[in-house]
């Protein structure tokens, strides 16, 4: 049987992942995980254990989910693979989980399909190399969309943005030739540049405020926020720490305990004091020493100071799965730097542009247009330590700026220093992604400031 006609027999998931976050309700349901099988072409799931609750919409009764898929499991290892001459041990081969593409023409908003547990061999193995990783070759698995439930291009969408490329702005089927029938069909052409979910561990930076940081630790646990966006391992940095950070710290472990919830990575001592960048720089590194990182380095780090609180029964706080989500694509398709707020008032909006992902509205500028902030964000780690870590390293006089006292006490101020010239940011060409307006431009709303300690 043909890969083709496999896809018209998948028992998928009901389309249209992510028209939730446009259009409203919410619900609750149990995330079922799988155990993933070779079988000849196809790789089977079977239903193995109720991880965690997740939320997803149900607009005109389809339901939507978050998808996760782990490793696949062998019953016989697979070809050991001969393209492009690599004889790689297939002990060493990483599956890779990928969707299908879902693309549109000029101002229409692409909703992707839910993709189907189960997975299907594409047969393609990537060599390693030292651009992609020497640890593993990679090995695509397809999780294509239910057929005829797929991909969803919303027309004349406000969420999209107009091209008029004469080829791009009128996107449309052509492949294949009736007369040369493939594996693939056009509609689910698998997206290989994005892998199903990149790991993405938490950050925060607090400095003397140990009521402000109580404060914040359960406001985010209240939201469920680390499930929510699967966070591998959160990490908090104190700065000057002190006997109120780790009572409070304790308690919260505590508390994280009874709500069945891993402990946070705490780090500091009394003397250290770490400016943004090398708090940044310290979890990046640690997440690349945890169990969970990435075999090529390619986390993610959500970094927040400690006192940003999330926003109840804002728009955005009850779509949290949906927009981290979308986030997880973004990265890999060339946004390295993505703030969880909108764009700053005095920014110039007609240099920035609609970039959706995922289903989620978000508009995006380049770091010449838009500066750099410490406000809430998911960055690249991989992106962050090649290009921005050097300047955190930079240990001169020049990097404490002119604010009293910091030359002093040897503290660099990371934010202005992306702001007036010392670290290579507005001569950058980066693309940096904001939260999008929501319908009707209303504001969008995930975080704000609530401190505590004075």
């Amino acid at each position: 049987m043909s890969r083709v006609n496999q896809l018209a027999i998948l028992g998928a998931f009901a389309s249209v992942f992510a028209l939730g976050f446009l259009l409203g309700s919410q619900n609750n349901t149990t995330l079922i995980s799988f155990t993933l099988r070779s079988n000849s072409n196809n790789i089977e799931a079977e239903p193995n254990d109720h991880r965690r609750q997740l939320s997803f919409m149900d607009p005109n009764t389809v339901e939507n989910r978050v998808p996760q898929f782990l490793d696949v499991v062998y019953d016989q290892p697979p070809p050991p693979p001969t393209t492009l001459g690599m004889t790689q041990d297939v002990n060493n081969v990483r599956d890779v989980h990928v969707k299908s593409m879902c693309r549109c023409g000029s101002k229409a908003m692409p909703i992707p399909g839910r993709p189907s547990p189960i997975g299907l061999d594409t047969g393609i193995f990537q060599p390693p190399s030292k651009a992609t990783g020497m640890q593993h070759a990679k090995h695509f698995v397809l999780h294509p969309s239910d057929e005829g439930q797929g991909c969803t291009c919303i027309e004349n969408s406000e969420f999209a943005e107009a091209t008029t490329d004469m080829f791009l702005s009128g996107l449309k089927r052509k492949c294949p030739n009736p007369k040369y029938p493939g594996n693939y069909d056009w509609n689910e052409m698998p997206d290989l540049g994005v892998e199903e979910s990149l790991p993405i561990f938490v950050g925060t930076l607090s400095y003397k405020s140990p009521l402000t940081l109580n404060v914040t630790l359960h406001n985010w646990l209240g939201h469920d926020l680390f499930r929510k966006i699967n966070a591998q391992g959160v990490f908090v940095q104190l700065n000057k720490r002190s006997e109120e950070d780790d009572a409070i710290l304790q308690e919260f472990q505590e508390t994280l305990l009874r709500n069945e919830q891993p402990p946070v990575n705490v780090m500091g001592s009394p003397e250290e004091n770490l400016n943004p960048g090398l708090a940044i720089s310290k979890f990046c590194r640690a997440a690349e020493a945890h169990p969970s990182s990435h075999p090529n380095g390619e986390n993610l780090l959500m970094f927040l100071e400690k006192d940003w609180n999330i926003y109840h029964g804002s728009h955005e706080s009850t779509h949290i799965e949906e927009i981290f989500h979308s986030i997880n694509g973004l990265v890999q398709r060339g946004v390295p730097y993505i703030r969880l707020k909108m764009p700053s008032k005095e920014s110039d909006q007609s240099k920035m542009w609609k970039c959706p992902s995922q289903g989620v509205p978000w508009v995006c500028t380049t770091a010449h247009q838009h500066r750099w902030s410490n406000t809430p964000m998911v960055v690249s780690c991989k992106w962050f330590l090649r290009y921005m870590e050097p300047y955190a390293l930079l240990e001169d006089p020049i990097m404490s700026g002119c604010r009293p006292g910091f030359q002093e006490n040897h503290y660099c101020d990371w934010e202005e220093a992306l702001q007036d010239g010392r670290v290579a940011w507005t001569n950058s060409q980066w693309v940096t992604a904001h939260l999008g307006p929501g319908k009707r431009g209303i504001r969008s709303r995930l975080f704000f400031h609530n401190e505590v300690d004075q």
